[in-house]
């Protein structure tokens, strides 16, 4: 399952669909973790968080805002997307909530991580982001 739709690819760089194509794959293995009962949650959480940042710092870069950033964080890159007006403030309000699901999987907060089922949503919420913003980067 491609995570990233190819037909969305059409119009950009090279790199860029390159970069997308890892993105897709990275995802794709948080789903096959997702699906597997002896691993915890937290794994693919961390992944998917993962993903996301990469994502929104290689758009950053591709739409050349802002690069002096001393701490590079998700939270970081969606404010400054947010504030050129490349995301919505809905996104801004997703991309907090991602963002603290792979900070609690990072940092072992197991029990904040633990439901499969809001780790899958997670996962769900960041196709669709990426998917609708590709060809915007």
């Amino acid at each position: 399952m491609r995570h990233i739709d190819n037909d969305l690819h059409q119009g950009i760089s090279i790199e860029r669909k390159a970069q997308l194509d890892v993105l897709s794959d990275y995802l794709s293995q948080a789903q096959e973790l997702l699906n597997m009962n002896n691993v915890h949650p937290a794994a693919p959480a961390v992944i998917i968080g993962a993903s996301l940042e990469e994502f929104l710092r290689t758009w950053v870069e591709e739409k050349g805002l802002d690069t002096d950033i001393n701490k590079p964080s998700i939270d970081v890159y969606a404010k400054i997307l947010r504030e050129s007006n490349l995301i919505t403030k809905q996104d801004m309000k997703d991309i907090t909530s991602w963002a603290g699901i792979r900070n609690n999987a990072a940092h072992g907060n197991w029990d904040e991580v633990k439901d499969k089922l809001r780790i899958k949503i997670m996962l769900e919420g960041v196709n669709l982001f990426m998917s609708r913003h590709t060809s915007n980067c």
